[in-house]
């Protein structure tokens, strides 16, 4: 059957909530080297859009969830890994010299970051701040 002249049928799948689903992508995908002074601690962020919006989590290299350790380590809300400060004593390999990787996840995938490999250590004091860097 054809249509009118100037009427046009469109049909449309799914409902539209459906329609406007997207898997995560990065708008702050962490760095891949991270070194830091164990007298400053260091935070790296991870974000991304998606909808529904992504869940942020952080994954540790034999691939179990990093969770907070007192003092130490904590993962905040917003997607931030947050390396505390700390005394030599306190020094964790699988924490300060690893690596770690940013997961962000939602209804319709997962997409997980490059490595970041984290190295905590004693850096010589000068003009600049040791921070995330590439």
């Amino acid at each position: 059957m054809r249509n009118p002249p100037g009427i046009h049928v469109c049909f449309r799948t799914g409902s539209p909530y459906e329609q406007h689903l997207r898997g995560p992508s990065f708008h702050v995908e962490p760095p891949a080297k991270v070194e830091f002074s164990n007298t400053s601690g260091s935070w790296i962020d991870c974000t991304a859009f998606g909808n529904p919006p992504p869940a942020i989590d952080w994954i540790s290299i034999d691939g179990s969830l990093v969770e907070d350790v007192l003092a130490v380590r904590r993962v905040l809300k917003n997607g931030t890994l947050v390396l505390l400060p700390f005394g030599a004593a306190a020094y964790r390999q699988d924490i300060h010299n690893t690596v770690y990787r940013c997961v962000a996840s939602n209804a319709v995938g997962k997409l997980i970051s490059r490595d970041v490999q984290v190295r905590a250590g004693r850096f010589r004091r000068s003009s600049a701040t040791f921070r995330a860097f590439t």
